[in-house]
């Protein structure tokens, strides 16, 4: 056989895994024939592949090979842009996008990435540009709209609502912006039950779109996963570890964002993680838990002391693909799903502080109804939310209970009480130095906020008033919500 048919036939093997999902095989198909022969489609193949296991590096590096071979096109550079954006290279990603613009004004996915990377860093005033060019270009794109009445709401009412309700979209993700549109107009007029509508109707479109893989989620969360953290529990180690993360925890909208910001804008050197995602990145990319639909646990991991050596290397490569050296004094992660690993972190990282934040349980609830998040599919459901909610709060009992785990909890309407005391006392468990400077939200100026908390933070902390909810209590009885201890 021809060289030539031989890498054709590769090609082809390749295509069939990778329309499965199975990207580690795509990897060992082509690698050899991305080194060797420059290859395009096994450069593009590879390049997308690492992509979906989380190698950034990686994927960087055979993408722009396949840009060398074919050429620059929009789709291959906005490739390289969305790549570089996840591995947190933000100058690189927006050098790309802009060049991009250059070449085709109206490429709504960079002038979507360039209003997002702009919203991070704070500039509200240039990503409402980006977020008004995209509707002058398509009027009813309501993602683009939703983006501009959380920078500013005053594009509430310049928006004519009754005409967005008689919109037809065939674009599903884009109807239910729609209804996160409809909801905050309705809560601007204090329509507050029409606002819980518009909600719940968003959310409930959503997971029709990704019911396979909410069950699959709902089963690691609580059935699988937990499994694997009472065998992690029973070896009695812990590893010999340098790094110093500071890992802050607990449910959505619990006032994680905040926390991690006034412990990043402190004098001592600390490398802001964010949502990091690295524990899920690693058990997904490595298969630690295999088929998602088992209800018992199927892993290729042996609970050794060479096992947790071996996953400590593979998460601290995780953290160095979004560009966070562990071995630099202090990192922080504030990826949610953490406290749900946490069996594993303080194993593997002895020197960690944990902080799990709280809120009351009616206004978090309230708060994650009222974002979208979706990434984090169990938050698309009332009676999943309150499920895990449950398990946050039996976790941390356990945690506390246990009194193997040192944990510093903050409570968000306390803390908001009397932020001076507050962050006093935090930043003595974290045995970090405090100055009043961290309560000055002007030094957040340059920081990244990948969340929907991004605005929020970059304000005054005020008092969380709970007054709000009785606006909410008769309402939140039609979705099953009596009570919320």
């Amino acid at each position: 056989m021809a060289n030539n048919d031989l890498n054709h036939s590769e090609i082809d093997k390749a295509l069939i895994k990778f329309k499965q999902a199975k990207y580690q095989d795509v990897i060992q198909i082509l690698e050899n024939i991305g080194e060797k022969n420059l290859y395009f489609l096994a450069c593009w193949y590879l390049g997308h592949s690492y992509f979906r296991i989380y190698d950034y590096k990686a994927a960087v590096k055979y993408i722009k090979k396949s840009i060398e071979l074919k050429g620059s096109d929009e789709l291959n550079q906005s490739f390289l842009g969305e790549i570089l954006l996840q591995s947190n290279q933000y100058k690189e990603s927006t050098k790309i996008f802009k060049s991009i613009i250059k070449l085709n004004q109206k490429n709504l996915n960079s002038l979507f990435n360039l209003g997002n990377i702009c919203a991070q860093e704070g500039d509200f005033k240039e990503a409402e540009n980006y977020y008004l060019k995209i509707l002058k270009i398509e009027p009813n794109n309501f993602e683009a709209l939703y983006e501009l009445i959380k920078i500013n709401k005053k594009y509430i009412s310049t928006t004519p609502i009754k005409n967005i309700n008689n919109i037809e979209n065939k674009n599903n993700l884009n109807d239910i912006y729609k209804n996160f549109i409809l909801a905050e107009s309705s809560k601007s007029s204090k329509n507050f039950k029409d606002e819980l509508n518009y909600l719940i109707k968003a959310h409930d479109d959503y997971l029709k779109q990704k019911r396979k893989a909410s069950i699959q989620e709902f089963n690691y969360f609580t059935n699988l996963l937990p499994q694997f953290i009472k065998k992690v529990k029973d070896i009695e180690l812990n590893l010999n570890c340098k790094y110093n993360p500071i890992f802050i925890m607990g449910l959505p909208r619990s006032g994680t964002t905040m926390i991690e910001n006034l412990i990043s804008s402190s004098e001592t050197k600390i490398n802001q993680g964010d949502e990091t995602g690295v524990m899920g990145k690693v058990f997904f990319s490595k298969q630690i838990i295999s088929n998602y639909d088992d209800l018992n646990l199927n892993t290729n991991f042996d609970f050794k002391k060479k096992d947790l050596e071996k996953l400590k290397n593979l998460i601290i490569d995780q953290y160095a693909q979004v560009g966070i050296n562990a071995s630099e004094s202090f990192f922080t992660d504030k990826s949610l799903e953490n406290f749900l690993y946490i069996d594993i972190l303080y194993k593997i990282f002895p020197n960690a502080k944990f902080i799990y934040c709280k809120r009351n349980n009616l206004a978090n609830l309230l708060g994650i109804l009222k974002v979208f998040l979706p990434n984090l599919l169990w938050c698309h459901s009332v009676e999943k939310i309150m499920i895990f909610m449950e398990l946050y709060k039996n976790k941390l009992n356990e945690i506390l209970l246990e009194k193997k785990i040192n944990i510093k909890i903050v409570n968000l309407e306390n803390f908001s009480e009397d932020p001076l005391k507050n962050s006093k006392e935090l930043f003595e468990f974290l045995e970090i130095k405090w100055n009043k400077k961290i309560l000055d939200q002007k030094n957040h100026k340059q920081s990244i906020i990948k969340t929907v908390s991004n605005l929020q933070v970059r304000s005054k902390i005020i008092k969380h008033d709970l007054d709000y909810l009785k606006n909410y209590s008769s309402f939140l009885k039609d979705f099953g919500i009596n009570d919320l201890t």
